[in-house]
């Protein structure tokens, strides 16, 4: 595929995207999107007591990268701190993911740390179709179309192009970075556009697309057994088998009440007992994704699911109720979630999610089910419960052969964890997830054993473990190198 990409001049002309239609009424609450969204969330927020200067500005891009012929535009929002740049000096960005940005990830952290010892400037872009950053509305599959990695990346190289027409940027050389799905960015616009960026930083980068990603509740589980203790994994594991057991048995009334679910769900519905079971499952799986082994968090979350009850079944129901916010009633119904991701096409403003969703049914897969039995969340959610959703929100096209094919061409461009790319540092954690789909030692990833997703984007602390401290120090003797070629 040819990236010829048409850069535009920072104050061209804004192609006007189609206006908001008039506001329908929000869906009820939905645990399983709210679950899936917690799932997706921004990096850690940085915690700082210095002041930063952060400027935010909006770059004019091409609406279609690709297409000389598509001559509309929108504005990008990029976040700038320049507190200790001067004129000449590296550009550091930030890769926006599926979130909407905010200064912490520019004002401090290790790779602002990094960027002050070479002078540099600091960029978070952010990604097309999400935050404030919506190139086209409403979000219908039509427009949505607009919406894939190869058009964020074009995106971020333009606003490095536009960038450098300032004669501060025109010598600097452009270092990217990233956490999760923009770490997958920081590795592949390395593979794409080597003249443009110097050097990456991946942290947690999913890179192998995969419809049926079941081996993440595998190392979900691992985790709760590993630093939460073998009776919170039996915990766990029984009292989903004892709710499942209820739904087989024809006792769904009862696992129904049990569970605090609202009157929409269908206990007869598979759709929607699927959709109960993967929400518990994602509960537990946000706890693991985003665990710190310092701070014990997954032996004290183990220990409040235990203070709940001595009956395991009550514990989890009450546990994953507490997780929640304690709705009144636990929403799960799949109607319910096909009505909100409809909804959010023209109501969009929120963090729906719904961009990330698409992304998934266009290219990437990544759906995490019960397909494993190495996991105590039972066998009740399959990949079927996401590509279903694909089908019944954007298209009846999304079949799963369709799925597959999307994200066997992901995987065609890009080489997955094959991928044939230099200068790019991945670092993953022993206990992340998502690690599955990502690159191993064998490609020359550092793990961090018993770390979890984007662990690693701290300053250099004396509460480093060794292999965390290590690896920090190898980036800052990487960017060294890569900044001297």
């Amino acid at each position: 595929m040819k990236y010829t990409l048409m850069v535009l001049a920072l104050l061209a002309p804004l192609t006007a995207a189609a206006s908001l239609g008039a506001t329908e009424a929000e869906p009820e609450p939905n645990a399983f999107v709210q679950s899936v969204r917690e799932l997706h969330r921004g990096p850690p927020v940085q915690q700082t007591r210095n002041i930063a200067n952060v400027e935010t500005r909006w770059f004019t891009l091409k609406l279609d990268n690709f297409n000389a012929a598509n001559n509309a535009t929108w504005k990008d929002r990029v976040l700038i701190n320049e507190d200790h740049f001067t004129a000449g000096s590296p550009i550091f960005i930030y890769l926006g993911g599926e979130w909407e940005i905010e200064p912490s990830s520019i004002t401090s952290g290790l790779w602002v740390d990094i960027a002050k010892e070479h002078n540099g400037s600091l960029i978070y872009t952010e990604h097309r179709f999400f935050g404030k950053s919506f190139p086209i509305t409403p979000l219908s599959t039509k427009n949505l179309k607009y919406q894939s990695v190869q058009q964020a990346l074009a995106d971020v190289v333009n606003i490095i192009k536009i960038l450098k027409q300032e004669d501060k940027y025109k010598d600097s050389k452009v270092l990217v970075s990233g956490c999760s799905y923009s770490a997958s960015m920081a590795t592949w616009i390395r593979k794409l556009y080597p003249d443009v960026i110097l050097g990456s930083w991946a942290s947690s980068a999913p890179l192998l697309a995969k419809v049926d990603f079941a081996a993440y509740m595998e190392v979900v589980g691992q985790s709760f057994k590993q630093l939460g203790g073998q009776y919170c994994y039996d915990l766990i594991n029984n009292a989903t088998s004892y709710y499942q057991k209820l739904f087989e048995s024809g006792r769904g009334a009862k696992a129904k009440k049990e569970l605090n679910l609202c009157a929409s769900f269908n206990a007869k519905s598979e759709h929607d007992r699927w959709q109960i079971f993967s929400t518990i499952a994602n509960v537990f799986a946000g706890l693991a994704q985003y665990q710190k082994p310092g701070n014990y968090d997954l032996p004290r979350y183990c220990s409040v699911l235990r203070s709940f009850s001595d009956d395991d079944a009550e514990a989890l129901s009450l546990f994953v109720q507490w997780q929640l916010g304690y709705p009144k009633c636990v929403s799960v119904s799949y109607q319910g979630t096909i009505n909100y991701y409809k909804w959010a096409k023209n109501n969009y403003e929120d963090d729906t999610g719904l961009p990330w969703i698409y992304q998934t049914c266009s290219e990437f897969g990544w759906y995490q089910s019960s397909g494993s039995p190495n996991q105590p969340f039972g066998s009740s959610f399959p990949a079927t419960l996401y590509t279903d959703t694909c089908h019944d929100a954007f298209s009846p096209n999304y079949t799963l052969n369709h799925i597959e094919a999307n994200t066997a061409a992901t995987n065609a461009e890009f080489r997955g964890i094959d991928i044939d790319v230099n200068n790019v540092y991945w670092t993953q954690g022993g206990l992340d997830p998502w690690s599955k789909v990502g690159a191993g030692e064998a490609q020359g990833a550092t793990i961090i054993p018993q770390a979890s997703h984007c662990s690693d984007l701290g300053s250099i602390s004396l509460n480093d473990s060794p292999v965390l401290m290590a690896s920090k120090l190898k980036l800052k003797q990487l960017v060294k190198d890569w900044l001297a070629q």
